[in-house]
Parts: structure tokens; sequence; C-alpha cells
């Protein structure tokens, strides 16, 4: 069966967003069988805490079906909308 994946970027602007994000979607992607496979983080200066920056990852599912579904799940959508990010967030499913 052929592999589907997420190639995502996000823009976080707080270090309490982005700890969020990493405490939260990360143990939720592995729990819907997603792998991140590659992560890029760029931030907006030089500082050992986060001050703002984009966040890039690939993740890795089973198939395009279960990224699709992982991407429509409540659970990630409930995520995106609570913290204001679907203006900050550009994903692409291919598979």
């Amino acid at each position: 069966m052929v592999k589907g994946y997420w190639v995502k970027q996000a823009s976080i602007a707080s270090t309490e967003l982005f700890i969020e994000y990493i405490q939260t979607v990360v143990p939720w992607l592995l729990s819907v069988g997603g792998i991140i496979i590659a992560k890029d983080i760029r931030q907006h200066s030089d500082l050992n805490e986060w001050d703002g920056g984009q966040l890039g990852v690939v993740v890795e599912f089973e198939s395009k079906d279960a990224a699709q579904k992982a991407f429509e799940s409540e659970v990630f959508q409930e995520f995106i909308e609570m913290n204001g990010l679907e203006s900050d967030l550009t994903l692409s499913i291919f598979g």
C-alpha cells in the first residue's frame, strides 16, 4: 500500500503555543499512526527560547486515506480552531 504524507508548515507566535503544540499534537499524531520523518524549525531570532517562527513537519501515515482522516479528525480541527491557527497553517496531503 502507498504511504500517505502530511507536509505541514505553521507559524507559531508564542512560547506557550509552541509548547502546547509539542505536548498535544505530537503525541496525538503518534496515537493515530503518524510518524514524524522530518522537521524544520526557524525562529525569528537566535534566542534559546521560542520567540515565534515557522515549524515545518513531514508526517508519514499508513495510507493517504489515514493522512486525510487524521487531518479531518475532530481532535486536530479543534486544536487548530482553538488556537487560531487556521490562517497560519499550510498543510498538503500526498499519497
